[in-house]
């Protein structure tokens, strides 16, 4: 009796030892920490074997195959990555386990004397010619390389007038670098040759009040029906700006948020007592895109410009529309703004004008020509 338990455990031990490893044509060693049974492969053999593409950053991991990929947290512990099938750090490499990889982005996997991990070649379906580029399909997800000449669609095979057969696949020729690769699913590679059109960063005009909501009232004037005056004053001066009300209606606060949320800039107007203008910015933000800002200094300047519009700089903003409104005679305060300001990705900021300078058709005039030139201003990278 004893003499069996110590075979199995012998063979248990055993199971549980290195074994050879297979990546296509590369080998390696299979290895099971934690003694859990799971098969782990060094994540750049894996990688380069099979093509896959290879994503690694500060605590994780990812492989990816076309429109196919899985990530997989990084942990130290070899008991605790295989207990939760985590990638695996050993001696400063990173093993990822490699039945659920395999699952994941469609590979083969077959366990025998060691483990073989393989990747059947592609065919190729269809090659659609595009003014914009070229749209191929495969019989699975390809990887795509884009390599002096052209791009090389790895482990794929085919026949096509534009293709050229390669040892490591199908390569497609190109008189310049690709604009753009990518992978829209079902096994297509998209090759962009043109470059894609920069959208135009959007304003939205907020007019606060409305509805069951009258805000202040002063001298005559209601502050809904002046902020709303005033937003739609302004939007005239601003092709393509956007309200958040079109008449007297009320809108909750949430309302407001969910579609400032899509906005570049987001102006909420309101009327205050006397002659000067309040501009209230958020101290503080809490959306990724806004906290990104400071790390966009790398970019090239035309993209970091659409991407600091995106992302929002509401000091900048705010700065623009002071200078636009002292130009015009205002005297402008700045201070704290509201807590909703702090949840919009873009430029955000509320404005108080005074109800002094509201009183007439040219006085509002005046003041949306201002606040249109900040804005106009701050879109086109002014006041640094």
């Amino acid at each position: 009796m004893r003499a069996l338990f110590l075979l199995f455990l012998a063979a248990f031990a055993l199971a549980q030892a290195p074994k050879p490893l297979k990546v296509g044509e590369l080998t390696g060693e299979a290895l099971y920490p934690g003694n859990r049974g799971v098969s782990y492969g060094e994540v750049g053999l894996v990688a380069r074997g099979l093509g896959l593409a290879l994503w690694q950053g500060e605590g994780q991991v990812a492989l990816g195959l076309g429109a196919r990929y899985r990530t997989f947290p990084v942990e130290a512990d070899e008991a605790k990555a295989a207990s939760s099938l985590a990638a695996w750090r050993k001696d400063g490499r990173v093993y990822v386990p490699l039945r659920p990889l395999a699952d994941a982005l469609g590979l083969s996997y077959q366990a025998q004397v060691g483990i073989q991990l393989d990747l059947p070649w592609a065919r190729l379906l269809q090659v659609e010619a595009r003014p914009e580029g070229y749209l191929l399909r495969f019989s699975r997800e390809v990887n795509a390389v884009v390599r002096p000449g052209g791009v090389l669609f790895l482990m794929a095979q085919g026949s096509h007038p534009s293709l050229v057969q390669e040892a490591m696949g199908l390569f497609l020729p190109l008189s310049r670098p690709p604009e753009r690769v990518y992978y829209p699913g079902g096994g297509q590679v998209a090759v962009g040759l043109t470059p894609l059109p920069l959208p135009s960063p959007t304003v939205l005009l907020d007019p606060g009040h409305g509805g069951e909501d009258p805000g202040l009232e002063v001298q005559g004037l209601a502050e809904k029906e002046v902020a709303l005056d005033l937003a739609r004053r302004v939007a005239a001066l601003l092709p393509g700006a956007r309200l958040t009300r079109q008449g007297d209606e009320t809108l909750p606060l949430e309302a407001r948020l969910a579609l400032a949320r899509t906005a570049s800039v987001v102006v909420s107007l309101h009327m205050a007592r006397g002659r000067e203008v309040r501009l209230y910015l958020p101290k503080d933000r809490t959306s990724p895109l806004a906290q990104s800002l400071p790390r966009l200094g790398d970019l090239p300047e035309e993209r970091a410009r659409l991407l600091r519009a995106y992302a929002g700089d509401p000091a900048r903003l705010a700065l623009a529309l002071e200078r636009a409104l002292a130009a015009q005679g205002f005297a402008v305060v700045k201070a704290e703004g509201p807590y909703a300001l702090t949840r919009v990705d873009g430029a955000a900021v509320l404005l108080e004008v005074g109800a002094e300078r509201l009183g007439t058709e040219e006085a509002r005039a005046l003041v949306a020509q201002a606040i249109a030139q900040g804005i106009r201003a701050y879109l086109e990278g002014g006041a640094p």
